[in-house]
């Protein structure tokens, strides 16, 4: 990328009329045309002053282009604090304004005047080198005698005088060569400055100034003599530049043209003992303020400008939300944009910031957020360098933290540090701004609570709001453990095509399938209506495929499949439409897994009396392809559906669905007919407990016998048990074994005591 191209030179000011785009040109010609109308035998001050980036330097630039067309006034550019190191400021502005006057009109009359105004300047010189160089030297000379002097007298005999006379000629030689070192240098300039004054005819400083003012005085057309920057001088820089004017507002057809923030000069001023304001009204003949910008104009140059980024990002353009960025801009980002230096700064910025957080598909952040934060970056960069320092508590993701009164009035902490950490007439803007990013802590604010369905779709949307994607926007990054919106998009984009949309899926590792479906759950609002069968047959499929692992803070892939297609199914308004998009489906994708979950949430349901996703119709239909499907997996193969994790709850649902209500266990009895099916069997029963305790976890083993004596029966499984104890097992079919004995015992135990 070229700077050309991101516009980073955008805030210099602009040099012509055709580059106005604030409708200033006509503010600079009227400007121009009383500068060159002034005819006068004294000089002219005007003073044009505005705020950091008001536009001044542009103004005067217009202006100065106005003269250059119009054959007007010669203009004399002269930038004080590029000189403020020169010890006599008087003498470098009028050795430069013969050097100007010279070069740019090589007439007779501006030689004349170009060498009267360099004679000026020496004798200036001159005599601030005397001045200057005195004050240096005397308290050398002056030191030593005053000492020898006192010693004098205080001392009385011919003795003593004549000690006193050796310390007077001592002290008077000692007090010569430190003269003569610090004084050869200040003495051959000043030398020359009297040799270069001899041969201008030993003129003096009147006589000089009235050459001047003749020569001044015949001009046609005035000299503008331009100083920028005033507000950039140290205070007694600024001092010595407005006694410069002030001492030569006498000259003819001059016209000084001081360019300053007003307040900025008043302080200056102040602190080397004037009365700023009032020293100014005293100097400055015609103030004017910069004219103020319209905040429609600045707007639209705004909107213009970000316009152009999001068409060099269709990333961005694609999930631009128009509603939530005028929410935005009007409740937090206006009043920070009060000039066109402010617009250049941040549009040139964000524009950058932009490429870097490009995905390789869509976008990977939420563009009125970008545009929120790069806010903060550029005009309340303190407040934007501590956010990062809160994300837990910006994003309501802390461990453990409650919405309660100490909260609350934490998160107002907070929010206020941040806030005065933005400079002071920032700080209501700030205020809003955090608050519109942060939907998270309206609880605190307006007392408005969401849901989980709310913080999804903020997930989605990748808001600075959720700690999934909060540190993008302060990295610039896409950190390495996050989740890419090119991988969340790319499978929603493939969801109608159901061996793409699981291949994809399962090409992820059990722990990343989980955090990629549960982004996903957030995106179901996007997913094509028109191809809803395609979609229930994807997740049919990805079902059996997806990962069974769960953690303990999330669900188990499989799991959140089921949980990603009842929502799915939620938009379609009529349970009988519900009803056969699945069952249709279930034709051509026997998911047994999905269907499994889907059965058992809609049969909680109905057992509370609640409505189920499904129809009557439509839920008895699923329950009986559901069943004629199991049993036809469970029956051609009986040892791999055996070896199958989910058989047990299969074999459960057979019994529970049937219309016997014993379809689970007539399928054992027929098909658990040896040793090593009945080993897998029993292992389908095991279920494992967690328990935690201080810094420790432990996790035991067991067989619940209700669920033997349901599938199977106490008195087979007996059988069984003691058929395998003369056998030879291996460690897994040992343990399996014990943990059925342990189970048969209990339940021994229980019926003695009971």
């Amino acid at each position: 990328m070229s700077n050309d191209e991101l516009r980073f030179a955008d805030d210099r000011p602009i040099t012509l009329q055709q580059d106005d785009l604030l409708d200033r040109a006509g503010f600079a010609q009227r400007l121009a045309l009383a500068i060159n109308s002034w005819k006068n035998r004294e000089s002219l001050v005007i003073g044009l002053t505005g705020g950091w980036g008001s536009g001044k330097s542009s103004i005067k630039n217009m202006a100065v282009e106005q003269l250059t067309a119009t054959k007007g006034a010669q203009v004399i550019e002269f930038n004080p604090w590029q000189w403020s190191a020169q010890d006599n400021l008087s003498s470098a502005f009028f050795a430069e304004v013969s050097r100007i006057v010279q070069r740019k009109d090589s007439s007779d009359s501006n030689k004349q005047l170009a060498k009267q105004l360099r004679t000026y300047s020496r004798r200036l010189n001159t005599s601030a080198s005397w001045a200057d160089g005195t004050a240096k030297i005397l308290p050398i000379v002056l030191g030593s005698t005053l000492v020898t002097s006192l010693l004098g007298t205080l001392v009385q005999g011919t003795v003593a005088q004549i000690t006193w006379l050796s310390l007077t000629a001592v002290s008077a030689l000692g007090s010569l060569t430190l003269l003569l070192k610090r004084s050869s240098s200040w003495l051959g300039n000043w030398a020359k400055n009297l040799d270069e004054d001899a041969r201008d005819s030993a003129q003096t400083l009147g006589q000089i100034r009235t050459d001047l003012q003749a020569l001044l005085s015949a001009r046609q057309q005035p000299l503008l003599i331009v100083l920028d920057d005033l507000d950039r001088l140290s205070a007694e820089q600024m001092k010595a530049i407005f006694q410069l004017v002030k001492a030569h507002m006498d000259f003819a057809n001059v016209v000084f043209l001081l360019l300053f923030q007003r307040d900025t000069v008043e302080q200056g001023l102040d602190k080397v003992g004037f009365e700023g304001a009032a020293y100014l009204d005293k100097i400055i003949q015609v103030p004017f303020n910069v004219p103020a910008i319209g905040s429609g104009r600045l707007e639209s140059i705004l909107f213009k400008r970000l316009d152009a980024i999001l068409d060099d990002e269709p990333q961005l353009q694609e999930r631009f939300d128009q509603e939530y960025w005028a929410q935005m801009y009007q409740a937090g980002m206006r009043p920070f944009f009060r000039n066109l230096r402010h617009v250049y700064r941040y549009a040139s910025t964000l524009a950058f910031h932009c490429r870097l957080l490009r995905g390789t598909e869509v976008a990977e952040v939420n563009p009125v957020d970008l545009f929120a934060v790069e806010c903060l970056r550029i005009f309340a960069p303190a407040t934007y360098a501590t956010l990062p320092h809160h994300k837990g508590l910006l994003t309501s993701s802390e461990p453990f933290s409650k919405q309660d009164e100490a909260q609350r009035a934490r998160v107002s902490h907070v929010i206020e540090e941040l806030t005065r950490l933005a400079p002071a007439e920032q700080q209501p803007a700030t205020r809003q701004l955090l608050q519109e990013m942060f939907p998270t802590l309206d609880w605190v604010f307006t007392n408005t609570y969401y849901d989980r369905t709310s913080e999804l779709r903020w997930l989605a949307q990748s808001r600075v709001c959720c700690d999934k994607v909060f540190d993008r926007y302060f990295e610039l990054s896409l950190p390495d453990q996050d989740l890419p919106n090119s991988v969340l998009y790319g499978l929603s984009r493939s969801l109608p095509e159901p061996e793409a949309f699981t291949r994809l899926l399962v090409s992820h590792e059990s722990e990343r399938q989980g955090e990629i479906l549960q982004r996903m759950l957030g995106l179901v609002e996007e997913f094509p209506l028109d191809q809803s069968l395609a979609v229930v047959q994807s997740l049919l499929r990805a079902g059996e495929a997806a990962g069974r692992e769960m953690s303990y803070t999330n669900w188990s892939p499989r799991l959140q499949v089921a949980r990603l297609l009842r929502l799915f199914l939620e938009r379609h308004a009529l349970e009988t439409t519900r009803s056969q998009l699945v069952i249709e489906a279930f034709a051509t994708e026997p998911g047994l897994v999905v269907v499994h979950q889907l059965l058992a949430g809609d049969a909680a349901l109905r057992r509370k009396g609640d409505v189920g996703n499904f129809d009557d119709a439509g839920f008895e239909q699923l329950k009986e392809r559901y069943l004629a499907t199991l049993l036809q997996v469970a029956d051609r193969d009986p040892d791999a559906f055996l070896a199958s994790e989910d058989h047990a709850s299969y074999l459960i649902d057979l019994n529970r669905y049937s219309t016997d209500g014993d379809a689970g266990r007539s399928w054992v009895e027929t098909h658990v007919n040896s040793p090593s099916r009945f080993l897998s069997f029993a292992r389908g029963q095991v279920n494992s407990r967690t328990r935690y305790f201080g810094n420790g976890v432990s996790r035991t083993e067991l067989i619940v016998a209700s669920e033997l004596a349901q599938l199977m029966g106490l008195a087979l499984c007996t059988q069984w048990a003691q058929q395998l104890e003369g056998m030879t097992l291996n460690e897994l079919d040992v343990q399996t074994l014990d943990l059925v004995k342990a189970a048969l015992d209990q339940r021994t135990q229980e019926a003695a005591s009971g």
